[in-house]
């Protein structure tokens, strides 16, 4: 039986990193594979680090576009795809060795659509912080919406027949958050199985999109990433979840997540655009499914403090 995995690889300028990465690839102790690695239009040395290794190994694939993104350069690699199954890791990223071979043995596993593992930040210092949740496994949309559980885009494998069926792609236009709305949307029709190791390696540099310097109109895409995954999830009833159930359940969720971003433009000196925010059906429709009455103490009293309005009070915000 065919078990090629298609490993969807975006590259864009992360020439002192891709050979890390690829190398991490070739070093998996399950060899059937092939890497389509996409280069976003790299204006660096990213693209002659990647020849050497489609030279070298027939595995490897390089496809060159114009500067589109990560979810086009993602998109474009999962069209190429020729295997079962299908992973993604970035190019700035690593796998350990047995990566591959023990996500799949999961995903074989009483015939599951997809497995994910945990992963550990690697910090341009060198400290290295593992980086897990309690690893659910079955039908996991509940944990994932909830936060009791966190799957990295870069730490899953799954059947690409599940991804054609479902008609999944990355959100191409999305800044931020493009990966919670794939994976939300994936979970919500996938039997999953967890490994409960950490088998990827996440770097965190500077001038990436976890390090980089904090604008409301660039996470706000988030927030629209969020929105689409539950109109997806709600269009495409699942027999797994009481629809019922579900819809409260993402729009508790949305609705924190958005409370969370508009503080965060509070505290960073977006007065202006909270108040138009806040008084925007759009957004207040979400906030108006809050649990306030569940909320941690310093979130309640940040609520209040946001929802006063008072011009006084929000000067303050900085200091919570």
């Amino acid at each position: 039986m065919n078990n090629l995995i298609s490993i969807v690889v975006p590259a864009y300028n992360v020439e002192a990193f891709i050979e890390d990465c690829l190398k991490s690839v070739q070093n998996q102790t399950y060899v059937d594979w092939e890497a389509i690695v996409v280069d976003d239009g790299s204006q660096d040395k990213t693209v002659a680090i990647i020849e050497k290794f489609v030279q070298a190994d027939q595995r490897f694939r390089l496809i060159r576009q114009a500067n589109g993104g990560v979810s086009q350069a993602r998109n474009t690699g999962m069209s190429a795809a020729t295997g079962k199954f299908i992973t993604f890791l970035d190019g700035d990223d690593m796998w350990q060795p047995d990566f591959l071979r023990e996500l799949l043995a999961a995903v074989q596993t009483e015939n599951h659509d997809m497995a994910y593992c945990g992963y550990t930040h690697l910090y341009t210092t060198g400290l290295k912080r593992k980086f897990s949740y309690p690893y659910a496994s079955g039908h996991i949309l509940g944990d994932v919406l909830q936060g009791k559980t966190q799957i990295h885009i870069g730490a899953m494998l799954v059947k690409k027949e599940l991804l054609d069926q479902l008609a999944l792609h990355f959100t191409e236009g999305c800044l931020v958050g493009q990966d919670q709305e794939f994976i939300w949307k994936l979970v919500s029709r996938a039997r999953v199985q967890s490994v409960s190791k950490e088998l990827m390696l996440y770097r965190i540099r500077g001038g990436s999109a976890i390090t980089a310097n904090w604008r409301w109109q660039k996470h706000i895409h988030a927030f629209y990433g969020f929105e689409r995954a539950a109109g997806y999830i709600l269009s495409h009833p699942s027999p797994f979840y009481d629809p019922d159930y579900l819809a409260g359940l993402l729009q508790e969720r949305i609705a924190y997540k958005l409370f969370k971003l508009i503080w965060r433009m509070l505290k960073n000196g977006y007065c202006a655009e909270v108040r138009q925010l806040i008084n925007d059906e759009r957004y207040t429709a979400w906030l108006r499914h809050l649990n306030v009455g569940g909320l941690k103490a310093a979130d309640k009293l940040k609520y209040y403090l946001l929802a006063s309005q008072h011009r006084l009070g929000w000067r303050f915000a900085k200091l919570l």
